[in-house]
């Protein structure tokens, strides 16, 4: 004891250069010799800081200092080091060892750093700035808020290119008048002499920032009232229609389709058709297009009243309908399809006693060849199955074709088969179509879902007995089940013996086809709350307790995370809202996403917003916006200035002609300025004439939406196929009228792929109005339909086929385990034989480590001693272990 005592310095033995960080305290009672000395500790020599010694020392000596410094500048100090800070040295701020010394924030850059502009544009660095790179700066941002926004080519051009006299960085304001400083580009422009034409100075007129040399900015249309340079006026030069140097105009056009005006010499030149002779009409535009003089397109349509050239009428020379020079017209069709008013002598000859509405049977193509569409002309009753081989007598007789029977409906079999039905089963229903079909008499197929009112016989009630739930001739049932599902009407003994204290609502867990292999269904028991994620792997013990499940979090809902993991939220980012899934995901905390959109009420960054800097929007701590967009197409709020430079009079509504991704390559798009309506297929070639007449466009048709064919094609419609449906893109292509195929896919929303391509319709619906067997959610829903194989043969498996089979074909499954653990790599891969080895309690559903894994149960305890909620069970390890790996515990 006194030689450890005799072991502690006195003042005296210390360095004097020591003594200056010396200071004597009362030392911690070591003995009573402890006691009564005074034990020397060090005072910080880096100031009033609250770093300990250790976090940079070693102690072994002062220096050098530790590899792994334990000290975060940013978090522990003040001044938060991002950028080219993080690489600078101590000694580069810290001139002498008081750390706490120069007391700094990162907004204080004069401290440091010497302002090059003089005070020219404020006090505040960062505001162009960043410790990234100090000339690393948005000069097109600090632009924008002078009185010269920088656009087009002037972004790509350096500071000194306009500021030619500013030294180090002192900019002063300069002229903005394009002129003072393109005089020269005028007074020498190659293309066009702008001096001698007498062009104004003002180039925004014509030019843009974009493309001096291009002109893109000049607009015809603004400047001619109206008059927009399509087709072939935009090829031809300007002192076709306009004197130089005044630019007067040479014709006296009306407005932009005053096609006479300029064009009457070639109107009244005689060449393969003489127009003043024939007295054609000078609206050009009925024939000719801005495109081409030649191969001018005669619209039969305009002229006539709607009389469309379809069919054979398209190859007529004009004058088998027309006489004289004025086109007269012998015959005088109602319209479109009165093709008796023509036709009379070919029905007298052929058919007399038929109705004259010829299209019933005909076609406009060819007279030949009739088709009678027998469901127009019996109220709907159309010749399917076996009576599509009927001669016509079997139900009619006499020249006018009087029916023998008479059926209320295309489905009322039994006036007609009554004889039938008495022989076979007089007591059945007379719903004949119940079991039969309209194919074959025999092969009937018996229904009992539409006999029962909803019973489906499915599962293993499609093998029982009648006699297991009927009694009886008239079936009466043995059971007073309330609907399909209520399964404790007739199992309720079942029920009581096995577990008495569940619901009764047995499909929760059980299914159709067996009472054995019951499958709990959280969602169903928790009102919703799907185990997804994260959570399909927990232990139940991790969200309830006690032998009734009481839930520990009170979570209103699946999607309510904070409720759950309000500790998670709180130590990484309080500040944040509670909505967790706006940024992380079921699967894991970490690797969260900010979604834009959800946080903006919907405004996505997508396009060229997506690389912008977040500055360009939002300004301070709060991210507050610079703009005021109402919405994400609400472009002009912060486009403003580009849309008053490049063409003021045009609407606002920027999306019309550009898109999110550039300002430049502007597309007019038909389908945002009409409502939706985009030119595809063969609209997309058409004339704006065929659908537009005069100047402001007006529509010819009424088409309710994009899809309404019927608006603009009903001619064609009544003249084909007037009794089908009017909704034509069922069956037919905005490509083409011709070759239409009727689309399953567009029809239902359910693709025909792989398998279904080559079913017969009858395999998925019934009836003459093709009505489902199966109710399936969506396209991926296999097991709806297929429920029968699953269960035949693999009943406890997902019911997501997918995850094994594909649309091609049921056999050849191929199931990927490594999603759900991986033993086709890591740590497990070739460490096992069968399916068994792991699950071995004759269900999939249950697996077990031990097999493999068998340790001393005494030496686990011991191993996991420190481990919260460790059980020595398998599911405990899959719950630490999910991927099989080590975890530097105890695993071989």
């Amino acid at each position: 004891m006194i030689g450890l005592c005799a072991s502690v310095p006195s003042a005296a033995a210390v360095p004097v250069d020591s003594l200056l960080y010396f200071e004597l305290l009362p030392a911690r009672t070591v003995g009573v010799a402890l006691a009564a000395s005074p034990v020397p500790r060090l005072a910080n020599p880096h100031g009033d800081i609250s770093i300990p010694c250790e976090a940079c020392h070693t102690p072994d000596a002062w220096t050098p200092l530790r590899d792994d410094i334990d000290f975060d500048h940013s978090e522990q100090t003040r001044f938060a080091m991002t950028g080219k800070h993080t690489l600078a040295e101590c000694g580069s701020c810290h001139l002498e060892l008081r750390f706490d010394q120069p007391d700094l924030t990162a907004d204080e850059c004069a401290s440091c750093h010497l302002d090059v502009h003089r005070g020219q544009l404020g006090d505040e660095c960062q505001t162009c700035h960043n410790t990234q790179d100090f000339q690393l700066t948005n000069g097109a941002l600090i632009h924008a808020q002078t009185s010269f926004p920088l656009t087009g080519s002037h972004l790509q051009i350096s500071c000194e290119t306009c500021h030619t006299d500013a030294p180090d960085g002192l900019f002063a304001p300069l002229d903005t008048d394009c002129f003072a400083c393109h005089a020269v580009d005028y007074q020498t422009a190659a293309s066009i002499d702008h001096v001698a034409a007498g062009f104004s100075t003002d180039c925004e007129q014509c030019h843009s920032t974009l493309a001096f040399s291009a002109a893109g900015g000049f607009n015809h249309v603004v400047v001619s009232d109206g008059f927009a340079l399509v087709g072939t006026h935009a090829e031809i030069a300007c002192e076709s229609c306009h004197t130089v140097p005044g630019f007067e105009p040479i014709f006296d056009a009306a407005d932009q389709n005053d096609c006479f005006a300029c064009h009457q010499t070639d109107y009244e030149r005689t060449t393969s058709i003489d127009h003043v002779a024939a007295g054609f009409p000078t609206e050009c535009q009925q024939c000719h297009s801005v495109t081409v003089w030649e191969n001018a397109t005669f619209e039969h349509v305009a002229v006539s009243e709607g009389f469309a050239l379809v069919g054979a009428h398209a190859s007529l020379p004009c004058s088998s309908c027309h006489v004289g020079p004025d086109f007269d017209v012998p015959t005088d069709p109602a319209g479109q399809n009165d093709c008796f008013a023509c036709h009379a002598s070919e029905h007298e000859v052929e058919h007399p006693g038929f109705p004259t509405d010829c299209l019933q049977c005909h076609n406009v193509n060819t007279w030949e060849d009739a088709d009678f569409e027998h469901a127009a002309v019996a109220d709907g009753f159309a010749l399917v199955g076996a009576h599509a081989t009927l001669d016509c007598a079997s139900c009619h007789v006499g020249a006018e074709f009087d029916t023998i029977f008479d059926p209320d409906g295309q489905n009322d079999c039994l006036a007609c088969h009554a004889a039938e039905h008495q022989e076979e089963h007089p007591s059945f229903p007379t719903n004949c179509l119940e079991c039969h079909n309209v194919n074959t008499w025999d092969d009937a197929d018996f229904q009992h879902t539409a006999v029962s009112g909803g019973f489906a016989l499915v599962g293993a009630h499609a093998s029982l007995d009648c006699a297991s739930c009927h009694i009886g001739p008239d079936f009466e049932p043995i059971f007073d089940a309330s609907g399909q599902n209520d399964c404790f009407a007739c199992h309720a003994s079942e029920h009581q013996e096995e577990h008495p204290g569940f619901p009764t609502e047995c499909l929760q867990c059980h299914t159709v086809d067996t009472w054995d292999d019951a499958d709990f269904d959280h969602v169903a028991a928790s009102e919703g709350f799907a185990l997804v994620g994260a959570h399909a792997t927990l232990a139940c013990a991790s969200c309830h307790v006690g032998p009734d499940f009481e839930p520990i979090f009170d979570a209103e809902g699946q999607n309510e995370c904070f409720a759950c993991h309000a500790p998670e939220h709180e130590e990484e980012h309080p500040a944040f809202p509670t909505d967790c899934l706006q940024c992380h995901s079921v699967n894991t905390w970490d690797d969260a996403t900010f979604d834009h959109a959800v946080v903006t009420g919907g405004f996505a960054l997508v396009g060229a917003h997506a690389t912008i800097a977040c500055s360009s929007c939002h300004i301070g701590p709060d991210f507050e916006v610079i703009f005021e967009a109402d919405g994400q197409n609400d472009c002009f709020a912060c486009h403003a200035p580009e849309h008053e430079e490049e063409h003021p009079a045009f609407p606002t509504d920027c999306l019309q002609c550009h898109s999110v991704d550039t300002w430049d390559d502007a597309t007019f798009d038909h389908a945002v300025v009409t409502g939706g309506f985009a030119l595809v297929g063969a609209h997309e070639t058409l004339p704006c004439s065929s659908c537009h007449v005069g100047p402001d466009f007006e529509v010819i048709f009424d088409a309710d939406n994009q899809n309404d064919c019927f608006a603009c094609h009903a001619p064609e419609h009544q003249e084909e196929h007037p009794a089908f449906p009017t909704d034509c893109l069922q069956c037919h292509n905005v490509n083409s009228w011709e070759g239409a195929v009727f689309n399953h896919n567009t029809a239902t929303d359910f693709d025909l792929v792989g398998a279904h391509v080559s079913l017969p319709c009858s395999s998925c619906h019934v009836g003459p109005d093709f009505d489902l067997i199966f109710e399936p959610l969506n396209q991926n829903d296999c097991f709806a339909c297929h429920q029968a194989e699953h269960e035949d043969e693999h009943p406890s498996f997902p019911t997501n086929c997918l995850q094994c089979h594909t649309v091609d074909t049921w056999d050849g499954a191929e199931f990927d385990h490594d999603p759900f653990f991986p033993i086709y790599s890591g740590r497990h891969e070739g460490e096992w034989d069968s399916c068994q080895t792991c699950h071995n309690q004759g269900t999939f559903a249950t697996f077990t480590c031990l097999v493999c894994h068998e340790h001393n149960r005494e030496d686990m305890d011991d191993d996991h001693d420190e481990v919260g909620g460790y059980v020595y069970e398998s599911n405990a390890c899959l719950a630490c272990h999910p991927d099989g790996d080590d975890l530097g515990g105890t695993f071989k």
